[in-house]
């Protein structure tokens, strides 16, 4: 046998060896546990998500699932943590569209590559979102609230959880939709623009539902329609801003789990399975459900067409609202 054919055989048992090691390791896994870092500080929302679904995942998958909060910068610290991390399926985020989808085009120097360095594993869950106002604005539907707002032009603002947000994005999208000029003021999250449509600070902001419905119900806002493109099931007779407006289409705003880039696409599916089968179990639906989040349980091929399509909808949202990376 000749030189050049020797190292041909030589390279074609070396990934052949290769191959067969990675098919054992994806049919092996898991065989310790299992890191999920949440993005986010503690409470409310992502955190209360991934907490939510741990226990059930845990038994899935027969190791422990260690949660662990890095939050900062948005999100990216947690991310860009699990995108350095080995692409082994032993590290994962809980992640939103901020840290995936607007920090591409808002971040500049962002430390990992959302298309190349993140693998989408499943989307679990959406929350169902709202446009509340003070009590005391004159307006009970979204066509009153347009009518009012333009007869007073510049007067007018909408607080959100901050610059690049997914509720700044929405308010710029509506702005668009309806015509009007109402005026962004950012928050540092949402329960303080919550709180200052509450104080009358500003007359309105987005918020997820479930921020929405505790101070409906004190009479201190009020719910004028929902985002999302259906009625919440919980609050049937709301209306959405679409059924107004036909031309607005609210931003992504899921809660999901990704690997690093190159985990394995065998890994990817274990992980996925436990997801959704965790997402099947009744008790998880229903206190996720209690808490006006709307179960996705995708595959990783429907969560990165989700997140594909969200690029396309912040970018228009991004560029109305004359945003540049910082």
């Amino acid at each position: 046998m000749n030189h050049p054919a020797r190292c041909a055989l030589a390279l074609c048992f070396a990934l052949c060896v290769t191959c067969f090691a990675a098919a054992a390791r994806s049919q092996t896994f898991p065989s310790k546990p299992i890191r999920l870092i949440v993005a986010t500080a503690p409470g409310p929302g992502v955190d209360f998500v991934a907490r939510t679904i741990a226990p059930r995942m845990q038994e899935e998958l027969g190791q422990p699932l260690v949660i662990e909060n890095q939050a900062g910068a948005n999100g990216i610290i947690g991310t860009g943590a699990m995108a350095r991390s080995a692409p082994d399926g032993y590290t994962m985020v809980m992640a939103t569209p901020s840290m995936v989808v607007t920090a591409r085009f808002l971040v500049k120097n962002l430390p990992y590559d959302p298309v190349r360095d993140l693998a989408p594993v499943s989307c679990a869950v959406e929350p169902f979102t709202s446009l509340i106002v003070n009590p005391s604005v004159p307006a009970s539907t979204v066509r009153e609230l347009i009518d009012w707002v333009k007869k007073n032009p510049g007067k007018v603002s909408y607080g959100s959880a901050g610059v690049g947000s997914v509720f700044h994005m929405v308010g710029e999208l509506f702005n668009q939709a309806a015509g009007t000029d109402i005026v962004h003021v950012p928050y540092k999250s949402v329960p303080p623009a919550v709180q200052a449509v509450m104080s009358g600070e500003v007359p309105m902001t987005y918020a997820a539902v479930s921020n929405a419905v505790p101070q409906t119900r004190a009479g201190k806002v009020r719910i004028v329609a929902i985002l999302e493109k259906t009625r919440y099931p919980g609050l049937p007779n709301v209306p959405t801003v679409g059924e107004t407006l036909s031309g607005f289409e609210k931003p992504p705003s899921w809660f999901g789990y990704l690997a690093p880039g190159a985990t394995p696409p065998a890994v990817i599916g274990r992980l996925n399975a436990a997801v959704v089968k965790s997402l099947a179990s009744p008790e998880v639906r229903k206190r996720l459900e209690d808490q006006a989040l709307n179960i996705i349980a995708s595959s990783p091929e429907q969560f990165a067409a989700m997140i594909k399509a969200g690029f396309d909808v912040y970018a228009r949202a991004i560029q109305l609202a004359g945003l540049k990376p910082e």
